[in-house]
Parts: C-alpha cells; sequence; structure tokens
C-alpha cells in the first residue's frame, strides 16, 4: 500500500524505480565525474576559449544523446511538444547558466575561492528549494549541512583560519556562484519534471536546446577570432568533460534526485572536494595531510546526518 501511495503521489520517483543506496553511489560517481571536470576546466584556462569549450561539449553531448535515444525521442514528439517551455527552461538553468559562467569563472578565480564556491553548492540548493518550494530540512539534516561545510573549509583552508585573510570577491568568484545558483535551481525543478517523458528523450530535448541557446555565444568567439590549438591535451580535456560531467553524470543525477530528494543530492557538492584532492594526489603527487583526512571525515558525518535525517515522504 505504501509504495502504492508513493507511485499515485510522486510518479517520477516511482518512474526512476532504483533503490535509495543505488540513487546515493549515483551521487558520488556523478561527484567524482564533476571533481574531475573543475581540474580538466583550470587546465583549459588560457588553452580553450569558456564559449568555445561550452558549445563543442554540448554539441557532442547533444550528438551522444541523439545516437542513443534519437529514435525514441522522435517517438515521443507530441508528448514533449506541449512541455517545450518547461524544456527550455531546463535547458537553461541546467545546462547555459551553469557550465558557462563556471567556465568562465575558472578564468579569473583562484584555487582557494573556487572550493569555497563548491562547498557552497549544498547551502545554495536547500536555500533554493525553501524559496521555490516552501521545502524544509529537518534539525539533523541542518546539522549535516553545517557539518558538510565545516569539513569543506577544514580541506580548503588547510585547518588554518588565516588562510582567508587573502579572500577576495572577484568577477570570477560572483560567476562561479551564478553558476552554483543556476544547478540549484535545476534540481529543485526536476520535481516537475514530465512523468510522461523519458529519461533519455529528455536529456536529449534538453542538451539540444542547450546548444541552441549556447551558439551565439560561440559566434563571438568566432567573430573575436578566438580559437584553440587541436593538440592531445585540449582534445582530452574536450572529451573528458563531453563524457564524464555531461553525458554520464547528468543521467546519474536526473535519475538519483528523484529518488533521495534535492537536500540530500545536494550533498554530492560536498564529495567534490574529497575527490579533488584525491585526483591531486594521483595527478599531481600532492600529499596527503592530517586537514584532509580530518576535514573528509568531518564530510562523511554530514553526508550521514542528511541522509539518516530525512524525512519519509521527501520530495525533490
Amino acid at each position: 500500500m505504501a509504495d502504492n501511495q508513493l507511485k499515485s503521489e510522486n510518479p517520477a520517483r516511482a518512474r526512476t524505480a532504483i533503490p535509495y543506496w543505488l540513487a546515493l553511489c549515483f551521487l558520488v560517481i556523478g561527484a567524482l565525474s564533476w571533481a574531475g571536470s573543475s581540474v580538466a576546466g583550470r587546465a583549459a584556462s588560457g588553452n580553450i576559449p569558456p564559449f568555445t569549450l561550452s558549445f563543442i561539449r554540448w554539441s557532442c553531448v547533444a550528438l551522444l544523446f541523439l545516437l542513443v535515444s534519437g529514435r525514441q525521442t522522435w517517438a515521443e514528439r507530441h508528448i514533449i511538444a506541449p512541455h517545450l517551455p518547461l524544456m527550455a527552461a531546463f535547458a537553461f538553468f541546467g545546462v547555459v547558466g551553469f557550465t558557462v559562467p563556471y567556465y568562465v569563472g575558472l578564468q579569473f578565480t583562484v584555487a582557494v575561492n573556487a572550493s569555497l564556491m563548491n562547498a557552497s553548492g549544498t547551502l545554495w540548493i536547500v536555500g533554493t528549494a525553501f524559496l521555490m518550494t516552501g521545502a524544509l530540512i529537518t534539525r539533523k539534516q541542518a546539522l549535516g549541512v553545517a557539518c558538510g561545510f565545516s569539513g569543506t573549509l577544514m580541506i580548503v583552508l588547510r585547518a588554518d583560519v588565516s588562510v582567508l585573510s587573502n579572500f577576495t570577491i572577484n568577477i570570477g568568484d560572483i560567476l562561479v556562484l551564478v553558476a552554483f545558483f543556476s544547478w540549484a535551481v535545476y534540481t529543485v525543478m526536476l520535481r516537475w519534471k514530465p512523468s510522461e517523458i523519458g529519461e533519455m528523450p529528455f536529456l536529449t530535448v534538453m542538451t539540444c536546446m542547450a546548444v541552441v541557446m549556447i551558439s551565439p555565444l560561440y559566434v563571438v568567439d568566432l567573430v573575436q577570432g578566438k580559437s584553440f590549438d587541436a593538440q592531445i591535451g585540449n582534445l582530452g580535456i574536450i572529451a573528458y568533460a563531453v563524457i564524464f560531467p555531461s553525458f554520464l553524470s547528468y543521467i546519474l543525477w536526473n535519475r538519483a534526485v528523484p529518488v533521495v530528494g534535492s537536500s540530500v543530492a545536494g550533498m554530492a557538492q560536498y564529495m567534490i572536494p574529497i575527490f579533488g584532492t584525491t585526483l591531486s594526489v594521483i595527478l599531481l603527487g600532492e600529499n596527503i595531510e592530517n586537514y584532509h583526512l580530518a576535514g573528509i571525515a568531518v564530510i562523511f558525518v554530514g553526508v550521514w546526518l542528511v541522509t539518516s535525517g530525512r524525512k519519509p515522504d521527501e520530495e525533490t
């Protein structure tokens, strides 16, 4: 009876048909991919113009979705057509409003600032969910958010508060904040995803519309004569951006959020600094210090508090 009631009250969640634990795994994989995306984005800074990178990235992603689900999308065209304005909103907030400001912001911001902005992602999602839907979180979840933010600060500040003395806000920081706000809106909006539209057709239409929105920005780069060298390093950055943080992560994120809720999904933001630190050790040969381990422990406590403190009927 409980399952039938859940299906009637939240068709989108019932449609996903995946266990809660699997949805959490999807969020972890997405966080790992996005941690790598931050590294790739910084590597691309100065080598690939951000508008060009965004356009090529999402054009390739849209092509992948068309190859995988083009027939299914065409078959559902009569179902999709009435929802095109809503699909345009998903495309804007979930793709354009997030990736474009983020890539541009990485041209200007510094590592400490970017990490701090990344840590604020969950707060944006929780706050946006309250503003858009009036959704509240439990005291246990609020404590979990505080723990997650504290653990992230412990890592990025190296357990040294004096690092804050050099912290300043610049245009890059503002743009990264805009990107996370846009992603928060998209995450909360997933509760209104039309349940009659299949998952892959939804992503296919969304990415195709996003490419159309980004194309004028790409034209600006072309008019200004901005380009990049088609060497292995740059092509590798583009390939990674297409496959992992875009094609794969968006599928996993869209499957997980309706199951775990936006507040729990937002905790994935706290996993990114953890994976970012790990990638730095593997790729750059950096060492893990005591403050890394302490911060990671506090973050995982926060993740446990938020996931275990969710309301039984919590929705995105």
